[in-house]
C-alpha cells in the first residue's frame, strides 16, 4: 500500500485542483451570461456552446452533477439555436439568458453546500515478489523453486487448497501457481473460499493442468486466471510469463497521453491514474502533438472530442497519417451523448468512447481495461515469445529513440551489445530446451538489473542489446559487469548435470565518439564485443 504521506499527497492534489475548479466556477458562469447577452463578433454562441461543453463534462467529475446537467441542457439549447434563422434565434435568446441565469445562482447555492465528492483516487495495493507453488509433482516443483530462487523471488510450497487458504488469511503472494486437480481429486474451481481469496488479495493466479480441455479453460477464464499450462509445462515459457506479470505488478502500468482543453480536468484525470501507477503526459499544443507522442510513446490516448482549435476527430486523423503512430489506441473522453457524432468521431481513426462525467473509480477501470488489453496486443507484437523482451527491430527503433534525445538534449547514450558464451556448446550438450532455459536466465537477469528508463531486447540468437540513456560508457560496463557477475552464479541442472555459462559484452557511448547515427553506435559495440570474445571471452570491452 502507498505509505501515509504518499496518501495524504496525492489527497492534498486532488484537494487544490478542486479548489482551483470551484473558484472559477462564479466567473465562468457570468462569464456565459455576457456571451448571450454582448453579442457583438458573431462567435459568441459559439464560445458559449464551447464553455458550456467544458462545464458539462468537468462539473460531475468535480463532484457537481447538478451544474453538469444544467450545462448539457445549456450545450444543447445553444446547438438548436445557433441552427436557426437570424429571426427565430432572436425568440429563443431570452431562453437562453433565463438557463444561464439559473446555472449562475445554482453555482451560488452549490458553493456553499457540503458537496458529496466521489473516492478521489484508487489506492495502489501491496507489492509483494514472493510467489506460493502448489503441486503434487516433486520434481517439478524442485525445478520451478530453483529457477524461481534464482531470481531472488521468494518462493513459498503451499501443501493443500485448505492451507493455502490459511495461510492468505494473514500473507499476500504475488503470484499463486496452483495445479487444477489434487492427488486426492480436490479440484481448484470447487475451492470458492480460496478463489475469493485470491481474488481479494488482488495476487495473480496460474494454473496448470495434467490435459487441455476446453471446458477447464473456460473455467479458469472465469476465476480470472492470469494464463493456463498443460503438461508437458514449458518451464522456460512459464518463466518470462511469471516475470512479465510481476513487471506489470511492480513497475509502471502502462502510460497515457491527456488531450484535453480543459486544464484543471485533465490535470484531475492525471491524478486519478497516477494514483494506480499509470504514467502520464498532458498535451497543452496540439500543434506538437505528434513530436511529443514520438518522445514519450504511450500506450493509450485519452481525448476530449471538442476542443476550441481542433477537434478530436480532426487529431486523430493527423495522428494516423504517421505509420508508427497507427497502432496507438486512442479513446475519446467526451459529454457528447449522440451515439451518431460518436460514431462519426470513431471514423476519423479512434477505438473506443468513454461518456463523461465519469467518476474516479469508473475512470481508473475503464482506462486499466483498454490499457492492458493494449499492452497485451503490444507484447504480442513487439516482444520475443521466449524473453519478453522486444525483438530486434524494436530494440533497434528504441535505440534510434535515444539516440535523437541524446543528440538533442546532449546527454550520453550507452549501447552494450551482448553475447552468451559458447552457446552452441550448451545446445549440443544439453539441448535446445535448455539453451531456452539460459537465454530466458539472462534475460530475466537483464530485465531486473536495468532502469525502468533503460530497454533490453533479444537482437537474434544468444545475442542482447541494452540501450542506456543518460550513461556514460563507466556506469554502462560497471552495469555490465554487475550483470555478468550474477549470471555466472546461475547454476543449470539437466540430467543431473549442472553447469553455468558467461557471456562476452561490447560497450559504445555516444560521449565518447562523434557519431552520427544510432546504427553506427550499435556497431561501435558489436566491435566491443568482438575484442571481448577475441580476449577470452567472461569480460566486457569498452
Amino acid at each position: 500500500m502507498p505509505s501515509s504521506k504518499t496518501q495524504i499527497d496525492i489527497s492534498e492534489a486532488f484537494g487544490r485542483v478542486r479548489q482551483r475548479f470551484e473558484q472559477s466556477l462564479p466567473d465562468r458562469a457570468e462569464a456565459m451570461l455576457q456571451l448571450a447577452l454582448q453579442q457583438k463578433t458573431g462567435n459568441e454562441l459559439g464560445q458559449l456552446r464551447a464553455e458550456a461543453h467544458k462545464l458539462a463534462g468537468a462539473s460531475g467529475t468535480f463532484g457537481y452533477a447538478m451544474l453538469g446537467r444544467l450545462a448539457r441542457k445549456i450545450e444543447q439549447l445553444v446547438v438548436d439555436i445557433i441552427a436557426l434563422s437570424p429571426e427565430m434565434r432572436a425568440l429563443k435568446m431570452p431562453d437562453l439568458n433565463q438557463q444561464l441565469s439559473v446555472f449562475k445562482q445554482t453555482v451560488a447555492h452549490q458553493l456553499n453546500a457540503p458537496v458529496n465528492l466521489t473516492s478521489a483516487g484508487v489506492p495502489l495495493k501491496a507489492e509483494q515478489q514472493s510467489i506460493w507453488l502448489m503441486l503434487d509433482a516433486s520434481e517439478l516443483l524442485s525445478e520451478l523453486s530453483v529457477q524461481l530462487q534464482a531470481f531472488g523471488h521468494p518462493v513459498r510450497h503451499i501443501a493443500s487448497f485448505e492451507e493455502c487458504i490459511k495461510q492468505l488469511q494473514t500473507d499476500t503472494p504475488a503470484l499463486l501457481f496452483t495445479q487444477v486437480k489434487q492427488a486426492d481429486g480436490a479440484e481448484i474451481f470447487k475451492q470458492s473460499l480460496l478463489l475469493n481469496l485470491v481474488q481479494q488479495r488482488q495476487c495473480r493466479l496460474l494454473m496448470f493442468s495434467q490435459q487441455d480441455d476446453f471446458s477447464l479453460r473456460i473455467q479458469a477464464a472465469q476465476q480470472h486466471a492470469d494464463d493456463f499450462f498443460v503438461s508437458p509445462l514449458d518451464v522456460p515459457n512459464m518463466m518470462s510469463r511469471i516475470a512479465e506479470l510481476l513487471e506489470q505488478a511492480g513497475g509502471s502500468h502502462g502510460r497515457v497521453y491527456i488531450i484535453d482543453d480543459d486544464v484543471m480536468l485533465a490535470e484531475h484525470y492525471e491524478l486519478v491514474l497516477n494514483a494506480i501507477g499509470i504514467e502520464t503526459r498532458i498535451n497543452s499544443q496540439p500543434q506538437h502533438i505528434i513530436e511529443e507522442l514520438i518522445n514519450f510513446q504511450p500506450d493509450l490516448i485519452l481525448m476530449d472530442m471538442y476542443m476550441p482549435q481542433y477537434s478530436g476527430a480532426e487529431l486523430a486523423g493527423v495522428i494516423r497519417q504517421y505509420p508508427q503512430l497507427r497502432r496507438l489506441p486512442i479513446v475519446f473522453l467526451s459529454s457528447e451523448q449522440n451515439r451518431g457524432l460518436q460514431n462519426r468521431a470513431l471514423s476519423y481513426g479512434a477505438d473506443d468512447f468513454i461518456t463523461k462525467p465519469i467518476d474516479d473509480g469508473q475512470l481508473a477501470k475503464a482506462v486499466r481495461v483498454r490499457l492492458a488489453r493494449s499492452l497485451q496486443i503490444k507484447t504480442l507484437i513487439e516482444k520475443d515469445s521466449l524473453t519478453g523482451l522486444v525483438k530486434h527491430s524494436a530494440i533497434k527503433d528504441a535505440a534510434e529513440l535515444e539516440f535523437e534525445r541524446s543528440e538533442r538534449s546532449g546527454k550520453p547514450l550507452s549501447i552494450v551489445m551482448l553475447d552468451i558464451d559458447h552457446f552452441k556448446k550448451v545446445n549440443d550438450n544439453y539441448g535446445h530446451a535448455t539453451g531456452d532455459v539460459v537465454i530466458t536466465a539472462l534475460a530475466t537477469l537483464l530485465r531486473k538489473r536495468i532502469r525502468k528508463t533503460d530497454r533490453a531486447g533479444r537482437y537474434g540468437g544468444e545475442e542482447f542489446l541494452l540501450v542506456l540513456p543518460d550513461c556514460d560508457s563507466k556506469q554502462a560496463q560497471l552495469l555490465t559487469r554487475q550483470i555478468l557477475q550474477n549470471f555466472v552464479l546461475l547454476h543449470f541442472n539437466t540430467a543431473g548435470e549442472p553447469f553455468s555459462c558467461s557471456f562476452s559484452a561490447g560497450v559504445a557511448c555516444s560521449a565518447d565518439d562523434k557519431l552520427p547515427s544510432a546504427e553506427q553506435l550499435i556497431n561501435k559495440a558489436d566491435q566491443a564485443l568482438y575484442r571481448a570474445k577475441q580476449a577470452g571471452r567472461n569480460q566486457v570491452c569498452l
